[in-house]
């Protein structure tokens, strides 16, 4: 597969937007870690009350730093993701190349990104993917990244238990 094809997310994302592949976020909590533990900030913490809990804090910031991925092409993302298995089944690099597209499989996604994926997925199918990644590079040499296009789904929350 040619290098450039490895930033095609099989639900029709650029991996190239996004945080994960980028390592904005785990580089700036590397950093930000490295620069606790060099100031022995866990021991500062301790003498103000407002700082919270910094045990749960350093979780977050260890989880923060893991936070990466080298894109669904190449192994990244979640390897139970049904998009990328059924289209590795296919032999398709996308979506875009399945004739019964959309799906029920694109659903969720297609709402988590506010059917920006959708937009790239037929934008692909009629373009191709050359002409596709020429304007998604385009698009995040200008800023673009994927927060800009996501939605703050909630997951369903667990229903509580009634006192009795």
């Amino acid at each position: 597969m040619s290098e450039k094809y490895k930033l095609v997310g099989c639900c029709g994302i650029y991996c190239g937007a996004c945080f994960a592949y980028r390592r904005s976020i785990a580089a700036k909590a590397e950093e930000l870690k490295e620069v606790l533990e060099q100031e022995k900030f866990r021991r500062i913490a301790t003498a103000f009350d407002w700082i919270g809990d910094y045990k749960e804090f350093s979780k977050w910031l260890r989880w923060l730093v893991k936070l990466t991925c080298n894109g669904c092409q190449t192994g990244g993302g979640n390897p139970y993701c049904s998009i990328r298995r059924c289209c590795k089944s296919k032999g398709y690099l996308s979506c875009a190349e399945c004739p019964d597209m959309p799906c029920k499989k694109l659903e969720w996604i297609t709402r988590r990104y506010k059917k920006w994926n959708l937009k790239n997925l037929k934008f692909i199918k009629s373009r191709g993917y050359d002409e596709w990644i020429e304007k998604m590079e385009r698009e995040v040499e200008r800023g673009f990244k994927t927060g800009d296009v996501i939605a703050a789904i909630e997951r369903p929350r667990a229903k509580p238990r009634a006192r009795g």
